[in-house]
């Protein structure tokens, strides 16, 4: 599965590529994440509790980045298991500095196997999809809040949150309007 996008955040580069290499700010952004934590330079291990239609569960892998190049780009790789099936990827990362706001283009490839991949490839694209979106929701939220204020982060909040930014983009599509995200 091919992944790639764009996703502009008000914050300087330096701030979003600060938050991008935290894996304890990263925890709390990412949908069904339980623990990540470093093991090594650039290495981290995690627990992701997740479930797409029937296939639910735990799973634990790790996630390396290399050819860092602060705070301009990284390649990150991916391998995880759990007992319904495995992940493998890798991908880049890129961040421009855009008007004082940052424009972070993502870019990879996903295996997935097991009876995880059993559940239909159109499924696992929009779960993907939804995953991603929750995550630069929080993610957005968590670099617009005032310094020290705790942001409150969860599935459903962050799921709250993606609805009502697709709500205002739609709105402002239809009566021509730009919107400050």
């Amino acid at each position: 599965m091919k992944l790639s996008g764009t996703q502009t955040f008000p914050a300087p580069r330096q701030q979003v590529w600060d938050f991008l290499t935290d894996p304890q700010r990263l925890a709390m952004c990412m949908p069904g994440c339980e623990k990540l934590e470093t093991v090594g330079e650039h290495e981290y291990s995690g627990v992701l509790n997740i479930g797409l239609a029937a296939v639910k569960g735990l799973y634990k892998g790790k996630v390396k980045l290399d050819e860092i190049q602060p705070p301009l780009h990284y390649k990150v790789s991916l391998d995880g298991k759990g007992k319904q099936g495995f992940i493998k990827g890798a991908g880049t990362v890129d961040l421009e500095e855009q008007n004082g706001q940052t424009l972070l283009k993502y870019s990879g490839d996903v295996q997935i196997g097991g009876s995880l991949a059993s559940v239909g490839q159109r499924m696992i694209d929009g779960a993907a999809k939804m995953m991603m979106s929750q995550f630069f929701t929080a993610l957005e939220a968590e670099l617009k809040a005032v310094p020290g204020a705790a942001v409150q982060q969860g599935i459903l909040i962050n799921l709250w949150r993606s609805f009502l930014k697709w709500v205002r983009g739609k709105f402002a599509q239809w009566s021509g309007r730009k919107t400050t995200a």
